[in-house]
Parts: structure tokens; C-alpha cells; sequence
């Protein structure tokens, strides 16, 4: 990994409410950036509608994150975890601000109604790693250590199933530490993807990754070409009518980011 900001040079799609604008403060000529179809960007859209602001989506968040950087944008909103770690692994010259917004725990996704033999065999290896320490181990490895769940001698959870096909799962593709690319390795990595492996090692079962991005991601699994995705997707009511998901497997909000050098406490303060 260690190479965002290789990907911020990346090019990505922008789709403005009410067109481009260059984030200079004052009212209607403000824009926030949003990552398409996410919960930061419903928070972006919520806060927008409100102040009178615009937004531009990008498809990605590295992207989005040069764009608050190079002012194009004025701010955006992110999963505290993921921009936490792009500041820190990145020196990225960002900062977050205010108080984290809607906590609620990701989830692995099926297209609802579908799959249910995977769900129960990727609650049930949930499970276990999480008693076995293995689930630990993972979240240590990207900083995230201070719970442990571990449990000795709990008795192994079994699913009852035996697998009988290899399964597609769609994921992200610049979304750390949860998913991104070592470029070390030309691999992905990240949480979602160690969670994943420990799950199938401890289930059973063969599964190939397309780490194609968020947007598409969804639409593979809601269209059949994918069997699940994993990719830091918030369990919510909404997302529910379309999907059916595994227990939650992190807890994460979203927080407002600015430039680190910006005077901005809110997102109120945008407007003044």
C-alpha cells in the first residue's frame, strides 16, 4: 500500500447538484465532496440541502480527499477510521473536525433474499475468529487494538453448511485500511480483506475478489454478477430493502475533514 497518493492522481467522474463549483467560502459558491453512493455522502447531501451548499462526487476517496486539498472543494465528510488512517499512513494535510456522526457497524452484503448459505457461514467464521483471537490479530495489524474479543475456551460455532462453489465477492479498491493496494505486492489488502480470508479459511470455502470500487460493488451484487461484497458498506434500514447482511463486523461514523491549516470548526462555519 503505502502509495494513496498515487491514486489521487487518478481522474474520477464528478456529478455536481447544481454544478462545479470552486469552494470558496460564502454561501451558494461553497462545494463539499462526496464519495458516490456512501453514507458520508447522504451526511454531505443532508448538510448541503440545509446551508444551501453544492456538492461534487468523485468515485473514489483519494480522490476526494485531493479535492478538499488543492481547494477545489472546501470539505468533505469520511468514515472516521479511513480518513484517520490516510492522515496518519499519508501525511495528508487534512484534519477532522466536530463530532463523529452516525455510528453503525459495517456488514457483509448479499442481494437480499439470495445467499443466505453464505451469510450463515460468514456469521458463524465471524464468530470464531473473533473467539479464537484471530479477528484480534487483524484489527491490531491496522491499529484498531483496543477491544479484544478473544475468548478462551468458547466452543466453536458451526454453520452447517458445505460449500459447494466458489463464491464472486466485489469489494473496493481505495478505501484504507479496510481495502487498497499494496503495491508491494500488486495485491489488496486491508481489514476487510484479512476478515474475509480468516472467515472462508475457517468456513471452508473458495471465493475470488474483484476489487472494482464501491458504486460498482453494489450494483454487481444487486445484478447477480456477484455473489457478496465486502467493503466497509454501514448496515442501514435503507440498504436493508435491497440487501441482506452478516452481523456487523466494525463500528465506524462519519467526521467532517478540512485542510489541516483551515480555521473551520463546523460545517456551519462554511457559510459565513
Amino acid at each position: 500500500m503505502k502509495k494513496i497518493l498515487a491514486l489521487l492522481l487518478t481522474s474520477a467522474l464528478c456529478i455536481s447538484m447544481a454544478g462545479c463549483g470552486n469552494g470558496a467560502k460564502g454561501g451558494k459558491d461553497v462545494t463539499l465532496a462526496a464519495k458516490t453512493s456512501t453514507m458520508s455522502a447522504e451526511l454531505t447531501e443532508k448538510y448541503a440541502q440545509e446551508l444551501g451548499l453544492k456538492v461534487v462526487y468523485y468515485e473514489d476517496s483519494p480522490t476526494m480527499y485531493q479535492a478538499v486539498i488543492n481547494g477545489t472543494n472546501a470539505a468533505c465528510f469520511e468514515d472516521r477510521s479511513v480518513i484517520g488512517w490516510a492522515i496518519k499512513e499519508e501525511g495528508l494535510a487534512l484534519k477532522t473536525v466536530g463530532e463523529l456522526e452516525n455510528p453503525a457497524e459495517y456488514g457483509f452484503a448479499v442481494k437480499k433474499g439470495t445467499n443466505a448459505e453464505l451469510l450463515k457461514m460468514f456469521n458463524a467464521g465471524l464468530e470464531n475468529i473473533k473467539a479464537n483471537g484471530k479477528y484480534d490479530e487483524i484489527l491490531a495489524k491496522y491499529g484498531y487494538g483496543e477491544k479484544k474479543y478473544k475468548k478462551d475456551g468458547a466452543e466453536r460455532v458451526e454453520s452447517g453448511i458445505t460449500p459447494s462453489k466458489k463464491y464472486i465477492i466485489y469489494s473496493d479498491n481505495a478505501f484504507a485500511p479496510f481495502e487498497f493496494l499494496d503495491t508491494a505486492t500488486n495485491k489488496y489488502t486491508g481489514v476487510d480483506m484479512d476478515i474475509l480470508a480468516a472467515v472462508a479459511e475457517d468456513q471452508g470455502f473458495q471465493y475470488e475478489v474483484k476489487n472494482e470500487g464501491f458504486d460498482a460493488s453494489m450494483g454487481a451484487v444487486q445484478s447477480g454478477q456477484a455473489d457478496a461484497m465486502i467493503a466497509g458498506m454501514t448496515i442501514t434500514d435503507e440498504r436493508k430493502q435491497t440487501f441482506d447482511f452478516s452481523d456487523g463486523y466494525f463500528e465506524d461514523g462519519q467526521i467532517m475533514v478540512v485542510t489541516a491549516d483551515s480555521s473551520v470548526t463546523s460545517v456551519k462555519d462554511l457559510v459565513k
